[in-house]
């Protein structure tokens, strides 16, 4: 009896730490998909780093220093620009105890995605500016790539309050391939016997790019007129990380395609994620 108790009570502990290990495994698992997907974001402590930021219109200051704000965003230079200036016929004088005097921060759905003071340092010395009756000045940051879209944008001027956003938004992102593709035909030579697609990506948006798994470009190959795709001729691939200024060569194999004329199409979903559109595209013969 006392043999089948401690069998009982080792079968149970190796059940529990089968299950166990099973199951501390699902959320990590379910973590990477979810921190894959939203790879284009910005890191969870960029919300509380270097003040807390919330979604919020604000613009309610107690004391006020007396100046205005205006917020817009230029789709042509893709910069957020926040417009500051005395509307008074007195002068006003404003200081912070750093260089650090605008933040810019976007949202959408409610999620912190991009932040412009992330990872960057300022001059701890003391920053003082005047602005005379009338007078406006101008602060303007770019943005990074990001998925169209419509996007909250605020503007903190840090010498009225880091608390509430001075100005705030809504903005449309159109989108915009960071990447610049073409597509050659390599015919056979003494090297290689088999007839080859030379497809170039180039990363031409100044920045590193790092884009979810969902966020592709596809080689696709058709007969001449043709309306549909060859199904075994082609490949896709996940953008992934392409550091600035970075060129990608991927290679198709048209090993065994018949004797023909043809037109390959390099389609891409990263301007216009849900969709793909016509990047690239040439045509060839296989003899």
């Amino acid at each position: 009896m006392a043999k089948r108790i401690v069998k009982a009570v080792i079968a149970v502990c190796m059940l529990t730490t089968v299950l166990g290990a099973g199951a501390a495994a699902a959320p990590a698992g379910d973590a990477a998909g979810y921190n894959q997907g939203l790879a284009w974001q910005v890191p969870w402590y960029i919300r509380w780093q270097p003040f807390p930021v919330w979604p919020g219109w604000g613009g309610n200051f107690y004391p006020r220093t007396g100046l205005g704000y205006h917020l817009t965003y230029s789709p042509n230079a893709n910069e957020l620009i926040l417009y500051v200036y005395n509307p008074t016929n007195r002068a006003i004088t404003v200081s912070q105890p750093s260089a650090f005097m605008v933040d810019f921060v976007l949202w959408q759905d409610g999620q912190l995605v991009w932040r412009a003071s992330a990872g960057k340092t300022y001059a701890q010395t003391v920053t003082t500016e005047t602005f005379k009756p009338g007078e406006g000045k101008v602060y303007k940051e770019s943005l990074p790539y990001l998925p169209a879209g419509t996007y909250f944008a605020q503007a903190y001027y840090l010498p009225e309050s880091k608390w509430t956003p001075a100005a705030s938004s809504y903005i449309w992102v159109q989108g915009r391939d960071p990447l610049e593709y073409t597509v050659e035909y390599l015919a056979p030579t003494w090297s290689n016997p088999y007839p080859r697609l030379k497809v170039t990506v180039k990363n031409v948006s100044g920045k590193d790019i790092t884009l979810p798994y969902q966020h592709m470009y596809q080689v696709l190959v058709k007969k001449a007129g043709a309306k549909d795709y060859l199904p075994n001729v082609g490949m896709s691939q996940s953008v992934g990380t392409i550091e600035k200024g970075a060129t990608r060569y991927v290679f198709v194999n048209l090993r065994g395609l018949a004797p023909g004329t043809y037109q390959v199409d390099v389609r891409s979903n990263v301007g216009h994620p849900g969709r793909y559109s016509v990047v690239a595209q040439a045509w060839f013969r296989v003899w």
